[in-house]
């Protein structure tokens, strides 16, 4: 939790065009490294093999991946060239659908015959309701010249059968059912035109015996056997999966498609690549380190940055305290020679939501929706501190969903002394005003401006408080005189023009009056306080004028709802309104420059020999080609 972002730093490392993957998966793996090219992009070629591989296997797995294990990650992606590696996996995964054809065949079947016994069911349901004795037998039995069919049509829709087709028309539910013969020739186009008026067309199983009561009655036992079948199949295609390595070869093909979207921000030749950027590591030595346990030889080096490179912002602020950088990152990314005001943000607007919303209940409400909203919102840490803030409050008023007498405040009740709720916001504006002076003022030290602009915050000041102290006691005027001839020396010594001279007095007095304003809309934070209280009190009074018990319960508790969704909506507005503008426009910019760490490697690292191929690795890195060796499972 440091005052100000740190700097990142430019790392190099030329690598063998082999060792590339490797070296920037480590790199990435460890969340600290934005890669970045300062020249001419030459990787495109590298990576040109790698789309068609990639690309079939994407379309593979959108239809194949459920029958496949998970992918496995081995230490190292590739023992042969990227291309090579993503061709042999590509090709097992080819072997695995050829083999698996039958099988995908049959479950497809099996799978088309589950949606139309699906169908069926309602319609020998609603049959067998109605006592139809119609012999469904004779329908499956009319081979092989003729083919019993059932065609569900809507409402309205007209039967789309061609001529000499024979059917007895049945309704149930919404639909009309068409049960019926036709030449075995003529069922595709049946089916074809039935489909395209939105109908169902369905064959008639070769089970079917009896009427549409004995049917219904088997179906349940058809459908099971069906399901049988299928998992059976599901499970056949699973260990043909697990045979044929699908789940080293996936692991691969996950790998190197990150790479391909990754290597944009590097530059390669036929035999080294140039991996630079940022990474926010202080020491090379643990980075070097991870490289060596995969068997990369080469290191990084800290070198100067480019000139046209833009230095990012590292900020290292804690986990409870990430959730208030959206504060921050409103207005921008504090630059290295600006001051972080994360950690004031996560000060200041828990306490001026308590402040405005204190009610121990409303707090514990807040609090309660901070937790049930874990694990769906990274801001819910908000909910929880401003929600102990109000609690807090509440106990400081002594507020418990608007009834002031249950406990004793240990402050004040708010609407008994209004000017007090309205005065402290006030001072406390004009301290955080103050702050946020100070802030800018050692900013200026960082950029080495602090005899100029540095001053010229102290000048302000001293006028700020000479004001503000002078409504207590008259004396302290002077410091207005002081902080005016502090201004007035600044400017002739740094500029010595009475141009100058002018242009700082009016910026004094603008300065001093924007101040005094500012400090003034804290006045907000008691006047919504004071709000908060009568608000609730309305709720209590309309609850006290109600004769019946449970009506007044129902009051209260829609009440107080109303007021935290109302005021916590519009507190939640006014805390950002004073955060933003109030204060922040005291010091911060936020012209950084983000860092954006590379995305994460797919990558588990599951494997029980990587250091034995780290040691293979380094053995093959002495030859100037890898050994030719074909792909085995996981040596790809």
């Amino acid at each position: 939790m440091d005052l100000r972002p740190a700097p990142a730093r430019w790392f190099e490392i030329v690598v063998p065009t082999e060792d590339a993957h490797d070296t920037m998966e480590v790199l990435a793996r460890r969340g600290r490294v934005q890669f970045e090219w300062k020249g001419e992009h030459s990787v495109a070629a590298q990576l040109e093999p790698l789309r068609e591989p990639i690309a079939g296997y994407r379309t593979f797995a959108r239809q194949f991946e459920r029958f496949w294990p998970e992918p496995v990650f081995e230490a190292r992606c590739c023992t042969l060239p990227v291309e090579i590696a993503a061709q042999a996996a590509i090709r097992q995964i080819e072997r695995w659908r050829e083999a698996a054809g039958p099988l995908l065949e049959r479950l497809n079947r099996l799978q088309r015959q589950q949606q139309e016994l699906d169908l069926w069911r309602p319609l020998l349901a609603s049959l067998a309701i109605s006592g139809s004795s119609f012999d469904f037998g004779a329908l499956a039995a009319a081979g092989p010249v003729l083919a019993g069919y059932a065609l569900l049509l809507p409402e309205a829709g007209e039967p789309p059968g061609p001529s000499g087709a024979l059917w007895a028309e049945t309704r149930f539910e919404d639909k009309r059912a068409l049960l019926g013969l036709i030449p075995r020739d003529d069922l595709p186009l049946l089916c074809e035109r039935a489909r395209a008026r939105g109908a169902d067309c369905l064959s008639v199983p070769d089970w079917f015996a009896g009427t549409a009561d004995e049917c219904s009655a088997e179906l349940p036992y058809c459908i099971m056997e069906q399901e049988r079948q299928a998992e059976h199949l599901e499970q056949e295609l699973r260990k043909l999966a697990e045979d044929l390595g699908i789940d080293h070869a996936a692991g691969v093909l996950e790998r190197l498609d990150w790479f391909q979207r990754t290597a944009e921000n590097i530059s390669c030749d036929s035999r080294y690549c140039w991996i630079t950027g940022w990474t926010s590591e202080e020491d090379s030595g643990a980075i070097n380190r991870a490289l060596r346990e995969v068997g990369v030889e080469s290191s990084v080096e800290f070198v100067e940055p480019p000139q046209d490179a833009s230095l990012p912002s590292v900020t290292r602020n804690p986990a409870w305290l990430q959730p208030f950088e959206v504060f921050t990152h409103a207005v921008g990314v504090p630059g290295v020679r600006e001051a972080d005001p994360t950690t004031w943000v996560a000060l200041l607007v828990p306490l001026m939501f308590g402040y405005m919303c204190g009610d121990i209940g409303h707090g514990a409400v807040i609090l309660t929706a901070g937790l049930l909203l874990r694990g769906r919102t990274e801001l819910w840490p908000l909910f929880l501190f401003c929600g102990i803030a109000s609690m807090g409050f509440g106990f400081a008023y002594g507020d418990v969903f608007g009834f002031e007498h249950l406990i004793e405040p240990l402050w004040v009740h708010p609407l008994a002394q209004p000017f007090t709720l309205l005065l402290v916001p006030v001072v406390a504006g004009a301290l955080v005003l103050t702050v946020g002076v100070l802030l800018h003022f050692v900013q200026t030290c960082w950029r080495g401006q602090g005899r100029s602009e540095g001053v010229a915050d102290v000048a302000q000041l001293l006028v700020y408080w000479g004001i503000i102290l002078a409504f207590l006691d008259v004396r302290f005027g002077w410091l207005c005189l002081a902080g005016a001839s502090l201004c007035i020396v600044n400017r002739l010594w740094t500029e010595r023009s009475a141009t100058a001279l002018l242009i700082g007095i009016g910026q004094q007095i603008q300065n001093t009056f924007e101040l005094l304003l500012n400090t003034l809309s804290f006045a907000r934070v008691g006047a919504f306080a004071l709000a908060h209280a009568a608000l609730e009190s309305a709720v209590i009074a309309i609850a006290d004028g109600v004769s019946t018990l449970a009506v007044a319960v129902v009051i209260i508790v829609v009440g107080n709802l109303l007021v935290i969704v109302v005021e916590g909506l519009v507190v939640g507005i006014q805390t950002t309104r004073l955060v933003l503008f109030e204060f922040f426009m005291r010091f911060f910019e936020g012209t950084g420059q983000r860092f954006q760490p590379a995305s994460l490697p797919p990558t588990d690292a599951r494997t029980k020999d990587g250091r034995d191929r780290a040691s293979r690795r380094r053995r093959r890195s002495s030859s100037p080609s890898p050994p030719g060796r074909g792909p085995g499972r996981g040596q790809l």
